[in-house]
């Protein structure tokens, strides 16, 4: 597992994304692995629920969960997976590792968005790149082992989360040493997609106001 969990957290509450004191937040941890994201968050008090699709991570960490006595629920299940009844539930959605790992982050970071109340962030911690220029993206794709899809720069990455339904002022983006980006965005308000042209769930529920 590593020390990348208290990493990437610490670093978090260093640049004033995630608080120190997590008590009384309903947060959601999105692709957590062996649930590494998930005993820090619930450390700092938060309550958690983690999503994982591969189902044997899913049950290492539900393991760990049961041997350290964290009452965290993991739910073996896509991010992908829109699930209306979390529509505005969760005070922070926490996805590490995860966006450059998904065919479709645009929808991905929409669902998250959809998922937290207004006034809650979402922080994303991913692969990036930073050499280019403008709203590049470096493509990989599974030719590469790891899954590893898009690798975007800031621009990209800060367009993105608005075509979620942030905005420009409330999107904060840091390039870790390692030449990663730590990302949040805070909702302030329900709002409706930007745009629903090419929108790859037309019709479907995450389109509206969320």
């Amino acid at each position: 597992m590593g020390a990348r969990h208290i990493e990437i957290t610490a670093e978090s509450v260093q640049l004033g994304f995630l608080a120190s004191d997590l008590r009384g937040l309903q947060v959601l941890d999105i692709g957590c692995w062996s649930g590494g994201d998930v005993l820090v968050l619930s450390g700092l008090g938060a309550a958690v629920t983690a999503t994982e699709e591969h189902a044997g991570s899913a049950g290492s960490a539900r393991r760990l969960m049961e041997l350290v006595g964290c009452p965290a629920q993991v739910l073996e299940q896509s991010a992908f997976r829109d699930d209306p009844a979390l529509r505005q539930r969760f005070d922070i959605v926490y996805c590490s590792g995860v966006l450059y790992h998904v065919s479709d982050p645009v929808l991905l970071l929409r669902i998250c968005f959809s998922y937290l109340r207004p006034g809650g962030r979402l922080i994303i911690e991913t692969k990036a790149d930073t050499q280019s220029d403008g709203s590049a993206c470096r493509y990989s794709g599974t030719a590469v082992k790891g899954w590893n899809f898009y690798a975007p720069s800031r621009v990209a990455l800060a367009r993105w989360f608005l075509d979620a339904g942030f905005h420009a002022g409330d999107i904060q983006i840091h390039t870790r040493a390692m030449q990663r980006f730590l990302a949040c965005g805070v909702k302030r308000q329900a709002a409706a997609l930007p745009e629903s042209a090419g929108f790859s769930r037309p019709g479907s529920w995450l389109e509206g106001e969320n």
